[in-house]
């Protein structure tokens, strides 16, 4: 294994202590959570940089994706069951990342090819960090109350999001359909 998948790795198992933090746990908890899940985020871009210029495993090209998926997945989960974020955000994108990621992992064992990212799927991912880390920290430090207007924000910011993942889901599965 490489530098590299050992940070994969660590996202993997960092996931589900982070949603058992934040889900379970008080202020402090949950703090601990945020960072967890910072750090995991962190170890993605590391991870991404340190493989483009060593050595891209068989092992990183099949499990970086999926592990992102498993922890972003663990914070719109926690995030929607705190009742924070509307259930119909949480599911539109962990049901697009199932899709993509099923067809990722389908081309990668049929014929060993990766779909590069295109520049929009880069400002998508950052748009969903962003609501997903705002909406972390604004359940650690205030709990789950969500006022009316900051509701509204959520779900218009949400829909946003969503419409950037379908669309570069969608462009990938139209590049997957090419290889």
């Amino acid at each position: 294994m490489t530098i590299a998948d050992w940070f994969t790795l660590g996202r993997i198992i960092v996931s589900p202590i982070f949603f058992v933090l934040f889900y379970y746990g008080g202020t402090t908890l949950r703090i601990i959570a945020v960072v967890l899940f910072g750090l995991g985020a962190i170890s993605d871009t590391i991870d991404g940089y340190i493989a483009r210029r060593t050595h891209l495993s068989n092992f990183g090209k099949l499990w970086d994706p999926i592990a992102d998926k498993i922890l972003t997945g663990f914070a719109l989960i926690a995030l929607a069951a705190s009742n924070v974020l509307p259930l119909w955000i949480a599911g539109a994108l962990i049901f697009r990342d199932i899709v993509i990621t099923t067809v990722r992992i389908i081309k990668i064992k049929s014929n060993g090819k990766i779909i590069l990212p295109i520049i929009i799927a880069k400002l998508k991912t950052t748009f969903e960090m962003i609501m997903i880390i705002a909406l972390l920290l604004w359940t650690a430090f205030f709990g789950a109350q969500i006022p009316n207007t900051l509701s509204i924000i959520i779900q218009v910011y949400g829909a946003i999001v969503i419409l950037m993942s379908w669309g570069t889901g969608i462009n990938y599965l139209i590049e997957a359909r090419k290889i």
